[in-house]
């Protein structure tokens, strides 16, 4: 990995967000800003008008299903239209935290959906006094709906007062979502300086982040150590912004009646203890093949045991992956899965959906964001080696997932990721992404055409699944114990390192060097998020279930793809257990979890085999 690789960002494309709006102080952007805003007006005065939230429905008879219909049509157009708007905004500010004009739109806008989200519990409490047999037999968008409003129905049991939502809503820019701004933006615009090649380098977090791919392990722990002291020097306002977010949620979730805030995200995520328990039990369960997998690997890097910078180490010199190779790759591996899912890819890579390189003020790490229609954008922070074609390839996932939500019609009330009450489960979320990071790895372990080849890809779908299963357990511990604590007090920065370091020698063992685990990963942007709690163990969810529903595929391929489209349409309006029955899954049977890691413990007895293999005829018995 030279210089000239980390360059490779002025090269790659970026995504087309003028086919959204020109920019922020555009009169397209001003008038949709500004509709918006009026229709949330009009849709609070007709909740108003019609007591949605304050009164009882009452019979129902024609005129009520007359309202039902208007209510819930208005208001899945204004969530529509708002979506737009927060997905350009928000594209807009990871793009380019510096962006002033971004910034200041996203904060007004954020204002304006402070009255969106008021509307948000009283149309839940309204769904709550709803005879739902009774309205669905007059209403056909009641029973297109039929799903959610059963769903509402239980959601409604969690709401607090009136008056203390609304101030919930009111308070929330001012609270965990500034908290999560100020962390956004503290982190993209942060720097390490490094010396590569002979010549010193200033480099984003996003970039220093990357190098844990490179090759040379001395420049994988400055990177590493770079990384980490630039996280510690903002420890104190990061601390000080997790502490005010989970602040906020203990207190909301413990207001809603939930027993504790795990309870909540399990609801949230379409999941109950026993689906939890049994994956957690069945990974716990593969720990030690986790250990084999980590020690194998330190003897092909030649050292005793691993640290913390040698989770990603290429066991090789790392093919080169140019952009342009990776989305032919990802096209023609789609396409053989799914001509639909192919063509979605190639659409994305023609229609400019992907901001694709690294650069200081932009965010890290990748994510997609359904925008308008059935399109998606999609970030990253790409290298041409495979990992990133693997990502981009999960990016992609989502985008498809967002597309089948449009192509089947669902609205957003039934299906919406950022608004609707029926929020999308992150559980089931990560489900086509993790398929279609498997596609590829797959695909390219099959053209490997030597054993060496074929270990450098193995160790590539291998980091895959142990960094979104066995690496998520010390995130979900961690947040366990940040939770745990803050009910009493604040954590300080040190506490919060500490915490984070022992998780991860927990899961680690003695494998991992205990003195370079990832301690100041607390900062990572999956514990700041103003509205999500325990965003760790829907990956290892999503991670699992995609290989079990690829056995399935394997097991019974006729019409395995419209049940996987109905599936992913349908992952806001149904509970997990429920969509996962179609397949014959019961996802509160540890047999199940164990079955989807199976693969896994068949792949790191490959790896060993390849290892000694390869030692052997490298004259090195040893490894």
């Amino acid at each position: 990995m030279t210089t000239a690789t980390l360059d490779a960002a002025e090269t790659l494309p970026r995504w087309d967000l003028d086919s959204i709006f020109p920019g922020p102080n555009s009169p397209e952007f001003q008038e949709a800003s500004g509709s918006a805003g009026l229709a949330i007006a009009e849709l609070t005065a007709l909740f108003d008008r019609h007591g949605v939230g304050t009164r009882p429905m009452g019979a129902i008879d024609a005129n009520a299903a007359a309202i039902f219909d208007e209510v819930v049509t208005r208001y899945d157009a204004t969530l529509e239209d708002a979506m737009r708007l927060e997905g350009y905004l928000g594209c807009l500010t990871a793009a380019d935290v510096r962006n002033e004009a971004a910034q200041a739109a996203a904060s007004e806008w954020r204002e304006v959906l402070v009255d969106l989200a008021r509307l948000a519990p009283r149309f839940t409490a309204w769904v709550a006094t709803l005879d739902v047999d009774g309205i669905t037999g007059g209403s056909h968008i009641a029973r297109e709906h039929e799903s959610t409003l059963h769903r509402l129905r239980h959601a409604a049991a969690h709401l607090m007062d009136p008056g203390e939502e609304d101030l919930a809503a009111a308070l929330a820019p001012s609270g965990a979502t500034a908290w999560m701004t100020l962390r956004d933006e503290l982190m993209a615009l942060a720097t390490v300086h490094i010396e590569l090649d002979g010549d010193v380098r200033e480099l984003s977090l996003s970039e220093i982040d990357n190098l844990r791919l490179h090759p040379d392990r001395d420049v994988r722990r400055r990177a590493h150590e770079g990384a980490a002291g630039a996280r510690r020097a903002l420890a104190i306002p990061l601390a000080a912004a997790i502490n005010g977010i989970k602040g906020q949620q203990l207190t909301l979730s413990y207001r809603r009646g939930w027993a504790e805030p795990l309870d909540a995200a399990l609801a949230a995520n379409a999941v109950d203890r026993a689906i939890l328990d049994a994956m957690l039990t069945a990974m716990r369960e593969a720990l030690p093949v986790y250990h084999r997998y980590l020690r194998a690997k330190a003897r092909l890097l030649g050292v005793t045991r691993l640290a913390g910078y040698d989770l990603m180490a290429p066991v090789a010199e790392p093919a080169v992956w140019p952009f342009d190779v990776s989305r032919d790759f990802i096209v023609e591996q789609f396409t053989t899965f799914s001509p639909k899912l192919g063509a979605l890819a190639r659409r994305a890579f023609a229609e400019r959906w992907i901001d694709a390189g690294p650069r200081v003020g932009k965010d890290g790490g990748a994510f997609c964001a359904a925008i308008q229609g059935d399109e998606s954008r999609i970030l990253a922070n790409y290298l041409p080696v495979f990992s990133w074609t693997s990502i981009l390839a999960h990016e992609l996932g989502h985008a498809y997932h967002n597309f089948v939500i449009v192509e089947r019609k669902r609205t957003c009330l039934q299906a919406s990721p950022d608004f609707g009450p029926a929020t999308l489960p992150m559980t089931l979320a990560e489900t086509a992404s993790t398929i279609c990071e498997t596609i590829v790895q797959r695909g390219a372990r099959a053209a490997a055409t030597s054993p060496a080849e074929e270990l450098a890809l193995l160790e590539e779908s291998l980091q895959s699944v142990t960094l979104n299963t066995f690496g998520i357990m010390p995130l979900f511990a961690f947040e366990q114990v940040v939770f745990a604590t803050r009910a009493q007090r604040e954590l300080s920065p040190l506490e919060l390192e500490a915490a984070m370091a022992t998780a991860w020698r927990d899961v680690a063992g003695d494998a991992v060097d205990p003195d370079t685990v990832w301690s100041t990963s607390w900062t990572m942007g999956h514990f700041f998020i103003d509205n999500l709690w325990f965003y760790n163990f829907p990956y290892a969810f999503g991670s699992l279930f995609a290989l079990g529903l690829l056995a399935s595929r394997e097991a019974e391929p006729d019409g395995f793809l419209d049940r996987f489209d109905t599936l992913l349409a349908d992952s806001g309006m149904r509970e997990a257990n429920e969509l996962a029955a179609d397949f014959g899954i019961d996802l509160s049977d540890s047999a199940f979890w164990r079955a989807c890691l199976d693969g896994f413990r068949a792949d790191v007895e490959r790896y060993e085999t390849l290892t000694l293999l390869i030692a052997d005829r490298n004259g090195d018995g040893s490894g």
